[in-house]
């Protein structure tokens, strides 16, 4: 079974008045140096600072009573988290959020500032979902998947939607991508509303779960993680997400640490964008030539802002203004 187009436009109805608008922005200096007509679809000015907010509240609004009364459960290395917490407490629910040991400080004090309970757990998905069935288990709690789900990823898929709407004319959307729900809803309503349009995906090459199981042809567990894109870390896509992604999205392509490290440089430094490692992987992949567009009009989904601030701090001294060329930016 897959999403359908209706379910993206009910999640879509659903989240009037509770998200913001990101509209495109188009970067002169980002098409000169790809050529390619670059739009930014920035989810990292998002309420919660990611596109999160829109699964989650998604899916929590599709609850029974009974179930809200119960509360819900979600394990996250911060977006999904905070996503959930913003939604649980807009719709009156009690949430709590697993999150891995020693997390990033700014996404843990969101998820409490939001008003859910945060617990440390294990160091990667697997342990946090354990955790998580746990609570489901013993407490009844509802969980609130990050991408297993239909809700979750119809929510994703309303970018879509808005992507269609401001650009009829798109070629190409690029899409970081996890565990996969991303991607998933946004392929499936961008193949439904203009199957011309070429969808992408991205992976880190120290996180490279989806790109590794499409290699194998069924949903599989990497062995290690090991990547600065904190948000991008889920060792194993779901069986929806790979199925979704097997049959809606056109390749996948992988960057590297440095070129998502100097991407979060040249996204503060030309475009005046905060965003986090996960946020700069899909542009990483146009800027450096790992799809190979030209002349295309192409959507760059930035997928959140929520930075660890030390890390960004040592990215922009490391990076600003070393990345360019300065001369090709001036043809």
């Amino acid at each position: 079974m897959f999403i359908q187009l209706e379910d993206i436009k009910q999640a879509k109805e659903n989240l009037a008045g509770v998200i913001k608008d990101t509209p495109l922005q188009y970067s002169k200096t980002l098409s000169n140096r790809c050529g390619n007509a670059i739009y930014l679809k920035p989810e990292n000015l998002q309420k919660t600072g990611s596109f999160k907010i829109r699964g989650a509240y998604n899916k929590i609004a599709s609850l029974s009573n009974a179930a809200k009364k119960k509360g819900v459960v979600a394990f996250s290395a911060g977006n999904h988290g905070a996503g959930t917490a913003y939604a649980a407490k807009a719709l009156g629910v009690q949430a709590t959020v697993v999150l891995p040991e020693n997390p990033v400080p700014s996404k843990k004090n969101a998820i409490i500032d939001y008003g859910a309970k945060a617990v440390e757990w294990g160091t990667d998905s697997i342990a946090m979902y354990e955790r998580v069935l746990r609570f489901h288990e013993e407490d009844g709690m509802e969980i609130i998947h990050p991408f297993e789900d239909y809700f979750t990823i119809a929510g994703q898929g309303t970018i879509g939607i808005e992507i269609i709407k401001e650009l009829p004319d798109v070629d190409a959307v690029i899409v970081p991508v996890s565990g996969g729900g991303l991607i998933s809803g946004v392929a499936a309503c961008l193949k439904e509303m203009k199957p011309t349009t070429e969808v992408i995906g991205v992976n880190s090459e120290g996180a490279q779960a989806m790109f590794y199981s499409l290699q194998k042809g069924k949903p599989s567990e990497v062995n290690e993680v090991n990547t600065i894109a904190d948000g991008l870390m889920a060792k194993r896509p779901g069986e929806l997400t790979f199925r979704h992604t097997q049959k809606y999205v056109d390749r996948l392509v992988l960057v590297t640490e440095k070129e998502i490290a100097e991407t979060v440089a040249i996204l503060a430094e030309r475009a005046k964008l905060v965003v986090e490692p996960s946020g700069a992987a899909s542009l990483a992949a146009i800027l450096y030539n790992h799809v190979n567009l030209k002349n295309k009009k192409a959507v760059v989904l930035v997928s959140g802002g929520n930075v660890n601030f030390r890390l960004y701090s040592q990215l922009l001294t490391e990076y600003a203004n070393k990345v360019f060329d300065k001369e090709r930016l001036l043809k």
